[in-house]
């Protein structure tokens, strides 16, 4: 979805990032997209994996030549996007970038939960 500047801002129910130069990208809350839980926790597992994060101003032309892509929901995790349309993304599969946040994601997800459940 574009904002009124033709800007990526968010996608139907999910936070768009893109993986350029080994640094992850999401379009700034200003662009007018929610400021979804899961996108806030890959900020997070950047700073722990050394992945660089941040918001940077975003166009198609950007995600159409990206390295990686992947979106961020509460329900779908972190997800890799491989294809907008015709357009394959990078290599047209999962990058490595986006597999170690995945990685990062589900191992702080076990240890969180584990956690909750010894203290139970």
């Amino acid at each position: 979805m574009r904002n009124h500047r033709g800007e990526l801002a968010e996608c139907s129910q999910s936070n768009l990032f893109i993986v350029r130069g080994g640094a992850a990208l999401t379009p700034p809350l200003a662009a007018g997209l929610l400021p979804g839980i899961t996108r806030e926790f890959v900020f997070e597992l950047g700073a722990e994996e050394g992945i660089p994060v941040r918001e940077s101003t975003l166009r198609l032309e950007d995600l159409l030549g990206a390295d990686e892509a992947f979106i961020t929901s509460t329900t779908r995790n972190i997800t890799p996007v491989v294809r907008v349309g015709d357009q394959m993304i990078g290599a047209g599969k999962p990058g490595p970038v986006t597999a170690r946040l995945i990685a990062a994601f589900r191992s702080k997800a076990q240890r969180a939960t584990q956690d909750v459940g010894d203290s139970a």
